[in-house]
């Protein structure tokens, strides 16, 4: 998978929204799947270019992991995944 069908694939995955704890951790969790390839992506087209995101998207899987599949639904557990996420986004549309 190329960096933008990746990149594309996690936009579009990242406009959904969610209203409530299962919905969030379905979609957090579908956000972490899709971030995952695009992280592969990157590494597979440039790893010292991308190290950056790579690095962010690292960090929110590793947090992922920390509050569990059952915690990304929580607003702190979501909200900590999602910075890391949201500043990898962040520097691929300023720095790409």
């Amino acid at each position: 998978m190329s960096v933008d069908d990746a990149l594309a694939a996690y936009q579009a995955v990242d406009e959904g929204g969610c209203t409530d704890a299962p919905s969030c951790q379905e979609l957090m969790t579908a956000k972490l799947k899709a971030a995952k390839r695009l992280r592969i992506a990157l590494t597979a087209e440039d790893a010292s270019a991308y190290a950056e995101p790579v690095r962010l998207i690292r960090r929110a899987e590793r947090l992922a992991d920390q509050y569990g599949a059952e915690g990304l639904g929580s607003k702190g557990g979501y909200a900590a995944v999602q910075q890391p996420l949201g500043a990898a986004m962040t520097w691929l549309a300023t720095n790409r």
